[in-house]
């Protein structure tokens, strides 16, 4: 627990970098399986998700209506009906 703050924010900073990254790059369909890591980048974010919830830090608040991360992802991924 001694250095669990610096190392949450280290984490944050490094996802918030990545997304930084991913944003900024385009990858040309065609050629995106040529490069051997991108498919394993899949991979590896599954199982940054999967550690999230075996960790149990699903159930951490990640805004400011105190919505769950768990939530959040639920409710991102369930689909939306709209009534006429």
């Amino acid at each position: 627990m001694e250095h669990l703050a610096s190392d949450v924010k280290n984490i944050k900073d490094s996802l918030s970098r990545m997304c930084k990254y991913i944003l900024g790059k385009s990858i040309d369909g065609d050629k995106a399986n040529e490069v051997q890591d991108l498919k394993d980048i899949g991979k590896a974010a599954w199982k940054f998700i999967l550690a999230i919830y075996e960790s149990h830090w699903n159930s951490l608040v990640v805004n400011e209506t105190n919505m769950s991360f768990r939530n959040k992802v639920k409710l991102k991924f369930s689909p939306q009906v709209s009534r006429p």
